[in-house]
C-alpha cells in the first residue's frame, strides 16, 4: 500500500468533525512526527505521557520547529499532559510535582496556541492505588487544580478525560472550572461502562473524541477491534459532531487500519 497516497485520499472525504491523531505514530521524537502527519490531519495531539521522559519537549529549538510547520502546513496541536502526575495525591509533595510540572508545560507550549490540554485525573496515589475517601480526593484535586489555573489559561482550554472510575464523580469539578470533556472511547469500553450513555450525556461538552479499539484488557488498538455494534453506534454519534476526533494509536499499522475502518462505517452509513 502507498501510504500517502492512501493518507491523501483519505483526507479528501468530507467530515463534520476535525480528524487528529497522536504524535507517536512512527519511531522516532515529536517533531519528525509531525512532520509526517501534519499534510494529511487537520490536527495532532501532541503525547507527554511521562513527565520525566525524553520525548517531552526539551528545547526552544522543536517548539519553533512546530510553530512552523502549524503556520505552512494549517494544522493545530492539543496537548496531552503526562499521566504519570497525581493531583489527588495524599502527599503534599507529590501533588507539587505534579503541579510544577503542568504549569511548566504549559508555559513552554503556549507558543504553539493548542486548542486545548488534555488532562487526567487520576483516582489512584503515586502507589497506584485508588483513594478510598472520594470526598477528600476531590478537594485535593480542587487545590491543586486551583493552583494550574493561576496560569495564562481558561477552564475551556482544559479537557478532562474519562477514566476508570465513574464520570459523574467529577461532573461537578468540570462545572465549577468551566472544564471541557475528552470522551475516551477505548475507556469506556475497557472500563465496561455502558457506550450509549456516556455518548448521551456527554459528547455535547465533548471538545476531544479519543477513538481507538481495545481487546483482552489492552487498549489504544486499532479500531477493527471495536465490535460492529459499538462501532456503528460510534459512527452514528460522530455524524452530528463538530469537535476533533483523534484516532488514539501509536503505530502506522494501526493508524492505517483504523482510517480504513472509520472510511469503510462512514460510507455505509
Amino acid at each position: 500500500m502507498d501510504t500517502f497516497k492512501f493518507f491523501k485520499e483519505f483526507k479528501k472525504r468530507s467530515l463534520p468533525f476535525r480528524l487528529a491523531t497522536t504524535s507517536y505514530i512512527i519511531p522516532d521524537r515529536i517533531v519528525p512526527n509531525v512532520r509526517f502527519l501534519s499534510p494529511f490531519f487537520d490536527e495532532i495531539e501532541l503525547v507527554l505521557f511521562e513527565s520525566r521522559g525524553e520525548d517531552n519537549f526539551s528545547n526552544k529549538r522543536e517548539i519553533e520547529s512546530l510553530r512552523e510547520i502549524s503556520f505552512r502546513e494549517g494544522i493545530n496541536y492539543n496537548i496531552h499532559l503526562p499521566i504519570d502526575l497525581f493531583l489527588g495525591d495524599e502527599e503534599k509533595e507529590v501533588r507539587e510535582r505534579a503541579i510544577s510540572i503542568i504549569r511548566r508545560i504549559i508555559d513552554q507550549t503556549l507558543p504553539l496556541k493548542p486548542t486545548f490540554y488534555t488532562l487526567h485525573l487520576d483516582l489512584k496515589n503515586k502507589e497506584g492505588r485508588n483513594h478510598e475517601d472520594i470526598k477528600a480526593w476531590k478537594a485535593r484535586l480542587i487545590e491543586s487544580l486551583k493552583r494550574i489555573m493561576e496560569a495564562e489559561i481558561r477552564g475551556s482550554q482544559i479537557s478532562i478525560e474519562t477514566l476508570d472510575y465513574p464520570f459523574e464523580w467529577i461532573e461537578d469539578i468540570l462545572n465549577n472550572f468551566g472544564f471541557s470533556i475528552c470522551l475516551d472511547v477505548g475507556h469506556i469500553i475497557l472500563y465496561k461502562n455502558n457506550l450509549r450513555e456516556y455518548l448521551d450525556r456527554y459528547l455535547s461538552k465533548t471538545t476531544i473524541f479519543h477513538l481507538h479499539g481495545c481487546e483482552n484488557g489492552v487498549d489504544h488498538l486499532s479500531i477493527d477491534r471495536l465490535s460492529e455494534k459499538e462501532l456503528t453506534l460510534i459512527i452514528s454519534y460522530l455524524k452530528n459532531y463538530n469537535g476533533i476526533v483523534s484516532l488514539e494509536v501509536f503505530s502506522l499499522k494501526d493508524l492505517i487500519r483504523s482510517l480504513s475502518v472509520l472510511e469503510e462505517k462512514w460510507l455505509e452509513s
